[in-house]
This record gives structure tokens, C-alpha cells and sequence, in this order.
């Protein structure tokens, strides 16, 4: 995992071919960068116009909004009888997904105390050609002391056209086998197949789990760990 620096309001040195290249195709210096030497959390830290550190923290609310599931599409499409093993599964942490609550947050930035030096890199499309910056950067107790350009990377022309092609290919690819997969699921068959084949092999996995974890139970008694 990684975690996101933004640099808001700060310039940032660059080569004369990545400033002339940017202003050529009207772009942004990029603002957004990745790094992997801080917490490797997804967070989201940032550095103003004064040089400060900065930090996006969730704290709670105090207020409860609706639980809404992640896997509610998931659901539709199991079969009727895989629907009701999770149902009674779950009973006792459900009265419907729905009627729960969950905390809520609000995402607040701060100030931070940190003394680190790191390395980010930003990796943007401009142009239709790839271009990468890297950078490292020296913060004592949350003040930037310094931003060096370590390298930068401009996508050659054949390089570009390439990628572009390839993309368009594996593009291809998927949309066709999202196209074959819709038109099964057309076929007046599939609901038969979905309601007698899928919990055969859900069943049996389910099955299988269970004396795998059976059997790994006795040998830890047999060999008494």
C-alpha cells in the first residue's frame, strides 16, 4: 500500500523539458504524489503554501447514519437457497443490513510533528505521453526543510502510441468476455443453472471447509499441540 502528498500552493522545481512540455499541452504541474516510506496506510497527507506538513485525519461525529452494505449487488445474485444459508448465518448480527447504523466521520486536516525523509513520485498521462517526477523530501517536525528533484521521465512518442495500442487490445478483450458473459446470463437456462448448479458448488465448498477444519482439529489433539 502507499499513501497520497499533495502539494498545495508550493512550486515545485522542475527541468526545462517538463515546464516547456507542460505549457505546450496547457497542463497542471502535477499536485498529487505517491509515496511508500511513511505509514503505507492509504492516508492522505499535505504540504501548503507555508512549507507545513499537513495531515487529513477522520475523527467521529458524535452521529449515526445508515449502515448501506458494500456487497448489496452481491447479493442479488446468489441463488435463493445460498441467500437463506447467509441469512440464518447472520441473523443474530442483522435485522436487515439496512436498519443498522454505522458512526460517521468527518476527514480534518492537521498539523503534524513528523521528521522524515522520503520519496514521492507522481505518474500522470499529459498529453497522451506519460510523464513520472520524483522528488525527496526533508520535513523536521512537520516543516518542509527541502524538496529535491531526483529524476523525471517523459514517455517517448513510440512509447505512447504502443501503451495506447495495447490498452485498446486488453480493452477489447474484456468488453468481449463482459459481452459473452451478459448473453449467458440471457439464455433461458441460466436462472435453472444458477439455482440448482451454483449451490451445488457453494454447498460442497462450504462442506469441504468444515472437514478440512475438522481434520485439523483432531491432528491437534492427536499430536497434542
Amino acid at each position: 500500500m502507499f499513501d497520497t502528498v499533495i502539494v498545495e500552493g508550493l512550486k515545485l522545481k522542475a527541468s526545462k523539458e517538463v515546464t516547456s512540455y507542460l505549457k505546450a499541452n496547457n497542463a497542471e504541474f502535477p499536485k498529487e504524489f505517491q509515496t511508500k516510506d511513511l505509514e503505507c496506510s492509504l492516508s492522505t497527507y499535505r504540504i501548503n503554501s507555508k512549507g507545513e506538513f499537513l495531515y487529513d485525519n477522520r475523527r467521529p461525529t458524535g452521529r449515526k447514519i445508515p449502515y448501506e452494505s458494500p456487497f448489496k449487488g452481491w447479493e442479488n445474485n446468489k441463488s435463493f437457497l445460498e441467500r437463506l444459508y447467509w441469512k440464518i448465518k447472520n441473523k443474530k448480527y442483522n435485522n436487515t443490513l439496512d436498519s443498522r447504523y454505522t458512526e460517521e466521520f468527518k476527514t480534518v486536516t492537521v498539523k503534524t510533528k513528523i521528521t522524515n525523509t522520503f520519496a514521492m513520485l507522481s505518474y500522470d498521462e499529459i498529453g497522451g505521453r506519460n510523464l513520472s517526477l520524483d522528488y525527496e523530501v526533508k520535513v523536521v517536525e512537520g516543516k518542509v526543510k527541502s524538496i529535491k528533484l531526483l529524476r523525471w521521465e517523459l514517455e517517448s512518442v513510440k512509447d505512447a502510441a504502443e501503451r495506447k495500442k495495447s490498452d485498446l487490445e486488453f480493452k477489447a478483450k474484456i468488453d468481449e468476455s463482459f459481452r459473452k458473459n451478459k448473453e449467458f446470463k440471457s439464455k433461458w437456462y441460466y436462472p435453472i443453472l444458477k439455482e440448482t448448479v451454483n449451490p451445488l458448488i457453494f454447498f460442497t465448498r462450504i462442506s469441504v471447509q468444515a472437514f478440512s477444519h475438522l481434520l485439523i482439529k483432531w491432528s491437534y489433539r492427536i499430536s497434542g499441540v
